[in-house]
């Protein structure tokens, strides 16, 4: 993201920082808005309980994941959720870090739908907690031709 679109943006600014996502989360992409992997540390002080993440910041990375994750697959690269429905599994341990892995299901015209959860990141051989598991549509706007794209898309 630009730096000049930071100051500006939840995700992308806002959050950042110590005890919050300290460092950009890590992201790759299967070409043509495919499959996403995302891997954040999130801080102690994104808790909605004590030590616990807050349910809206982890719909805020679903959101944010799935939607980037259909960018390439919608006409200019960009869209809108038009539904997110989320399922909360576990509680998600503050200090620790997650991963989204999110998959564009179909594409058609301006709609995309999108799956995904948020997992703990685990060593080899183990297996992931899923924290969360959601299920988005997102729809690119009649006007985003003439709308700023923040995200590359490859």
């Amino acid at each position: 993201m630009p730096p000049s679109f930071r100051n500006h943006n939840l995700t992308g600014g806002t959050l950042l920082g110590p005890g919050l996502v300290a460092v950009p989360p890590v992201v790759f992409t299967e070409q043509d808005g495919k499959s996403l992997v995302s891997i954040t540390h999130l801080g102690a002080d994104l808790c909605g309980h004590p030590g616990i993440v807050h349910g809206g910041l982890l719909a805020t990375l679903l959101d944010e994941g799935l939607a980037r994750c259909c960018f390439a697959a919608l006409p200019h690269n960009v869209g809108m959720t038009a539904r997110l429905d989320i399922n909360y599994r576990s509680p998600t341990p503050a200090g620790s870090y997650v991963v989204l892995r999110a998959t564009t299901t179909k594409a058609e015209g301006r709609k995309a739908w999108v799956e995904g959860r948020l997992e703990t990141l685990v060593g080899e051989g183990e297996k992931p907690v899923v924290l969360a598991e959601a299920t988005a549509l997102f729809i690119s706007p009649k006007q985003a031709a003439v709308m700023t794209n923040v995200y590359p898309s490859s």
